[in-house]
């Protein structure tokens, strides 16, 4: 990265705010970078959020449906949950999903910076690598921040991933639990309540 690169326009974040805006602005003329703190870009939604959990969803529709398959007069062996395939499955809709932002940079001619953004005054944007090194800084004529949402925790109950979990922790478990309480109602609540109870646990 040189410090002496400039750019019309900079967005940090590469969730669906920040990567559809930089193609748009590539699109559109702008000579444009984008920066990421995750090592591929995509941000929470695509890594930690919509994307996997509707991957769970998918699974977990599924292992519905043959529960219910005499319904339809269908005799179906009783499905049961592989959770090593699972989370392979899950995972290949992420990766697949990644490479289709990063393929959409390339073929628009958007610059992806790996690291840290930070505004550091008008017109500069500071990039700290991930691996550690030396931050660059880059010049742009317009910043755009596109960061998305972080994970906020309980001042009483912090999450230790076995008996209080986060949604990092709940994408992740390699057991069903035999009992689950989820804490809000919003699109990652109700996610997480339908999948965990169509697999086994009490919700």
């Amino acid at each position: 990265m040189a410090d002496t690169e400039t750019f019309d326009v900079t967005v940090i974040g590469t969730g669906p705010g920040g990567y559809v805006a930089a193609i748009r602005a590539a699109q559109l003329g702008l000579k444009t970078a984008v920066v990421e703190k995750d090592a591929v870009p995509g941000g929470t939604c695509l890594l930690r959020g919509c994307i996997p959990t509707k991957a769970l969803l998918h699974a977990a529709e599924n292992m519905d449906q043959t529960k219910h398959a005499a319904t339809f007069g269908l005799k179906v062996a009783p499905a049961e949950l592989d959770i090593p395939a699972l989370h392979k499955y899950k995972d290949r809709v992420v990766q697949a999903n990644t490479k289709g932002v990063e393929f959409l940079f390339k073929k628009n001619g958007v610059r992806w910076f790996q690291g840290l953004g930070k505004v550091a005054g008008p017109g500069r944007v500071q990039v700290t690598p991930a691996g550690g090194g030396a931050p660059a800084t880059l010049s742009t004529k317009n910043i755009l921040l596109g960061m998305g949402s972080v994970i906020r925790d309980l001042p009483f109950a912090k999450p230790d991933g076995k008996k209080i979990l986060n949604s990092d922790h709940a994408l992740t478990l390699q057991e069903i639990p035999k009992s689950l309480i989820v804490l809000g109602s919003g699109a990652v609540g109700v996610e997480f309540a339908s999948v965990y109870a169509s697999f086994g646990a009490k919700v």
